[in-house]
């Protein structure tokens, strides 16, 4: 943390203590919880959902999984709500949202983006405290496996998805038109994925081993925070879609601590005209996730996003609750 400029330091003691007041409120709610029954039992095990993306999926903090969120079996109803706050580099981010798993094979979720451009914001004279916000809807269907009865076998769960993003970010001065507009993307996309995942209970050392990888069906800029699409050299408009692989692994050091890595590949497309903003960079993060109670999971993460808006080495920390309903 001594690297790290007193100002942002601020903002993550600012979310740490949001997040402290979440947890507390869930740890007096849990016992409540621990009475509800029948199809709103939490049947599944402790860690067996994931935490939540920032995407507001069930899956690890940049890539969604194939389990589907919450703890319900295939009779019940669960749910979870998350809070995420990011720093990289002269970036912050907040995200939040929510999302209801239906009888262990149907997720829906809802998230919301903030993205504060900070001083490279002010450079694009945007001002230092520019914000692109987007809404994100989700969709995943599991197709087959079960991550805790399939122990016998090497078939993995293996699901599928859909995000649709609503960019609401701000006009940019002066125009009344969408930022997002103005750099030749469109503000609105959808996202489609397949992702295969295995949950090892006595895996490496007798310990649960989670290994997960998929592909991205997308013409995302930065997750789509910058839209969708770019345009070629001749300043038309391209939307083509590209492939992009994700890989998330994680190894419990114990039933309530995990920790772990993840690879998200971004496509690239010329955005924002001469200023070009395609220097894109593959996501990874290593992270810690701590399960203090089956209702609560903390989440701290050390961030790579690399170049965003030609700013470099945009690294940072992360830090996310997940309450489990």
């Amino acid at each position: 943390m001594g690297l790290i400029p007193i100002k942002q330091r601020l903002k993550f003691s600012s979310a740490i203590g949001s997040i402290a007041l979440m947890v507390a409120a869930l740890t007096i709610s849990a016992p409540y919880a621990q009475a509800r029954s029948g199809m709103f039992d939490e049947g599944g095990l402790t860690a067996t959902g994931g935490v939540t993306s920032i995407s507001g999926t069930a899956g690890g903090g940049l890539n969604p999984l194939a389990f589907i969120g919450g703890y319900e079996t295939d009779t019940q109803i669960g749910g979870t709500a998350f809070y995420t706050h990011l720093i990289a580099g002269s970036f912050t981010m907040n995200a939040g949202g929510a999302l209801i798993g239906i009888d262990n094979r149907f997720e829906i979720s809802v998230a919301r983006q903030n993205f504060n451009l900070g001083s490279p914001g002010a450079s694009l004279g945007l001002g230092s405290d520019f914000n692109l916000r987007q809404n994100i809807f989700s969709a995943k269907l599991r197709l087959f496996g079960n991550a805790v009865y399939d122990q016998n076998s090497l078939e993995p769960v293996v699901s599928v998805g859909v995000q649709y993003h609503e960019n609401i970010s701000p006009a940019y001065p002066g125009t009344g038109r969408n930022i997002v507009d103005i750099l030749g993307s469109h503000p609105d996309g959808t996202t489609y994925y397949i992702v295969a995942t295995k949950l090892w209970l006595d895996g490496l050392l007798g310990h649960y081993t989670v290994l997960s990888g998929g592909l991205r069906l997308t013409n995302s800029n930065y997750n789509g925070l910058l839209g969708f699409g770019g345009t070629n050299d001749a300043g038309v408009y391209k939307s083509g879609y590209h492939v992009e692989p994700f890989v998330t692994t994680a190894y419990f050091l114990n039933r309530q601590i995990a920790v772990g890595y993840e690879y998200r590949g971004n496509p690239h497309f010329n955005v924002g005209g001469p200023a070009n903003f395609s220097s894109t960079s593959a996501w990874q993060d290593a992270f810690i996730a701590y399960f203090p109670t089956k209702n609560i999971s903390i989440t701290a993460a050390y961030v790579n996003l690399g170049t965003v808006l030609n700013t470099k080495n945009s690294n940072g920390l992360y830090l996310s609750l997940t309450g489990y309903f």
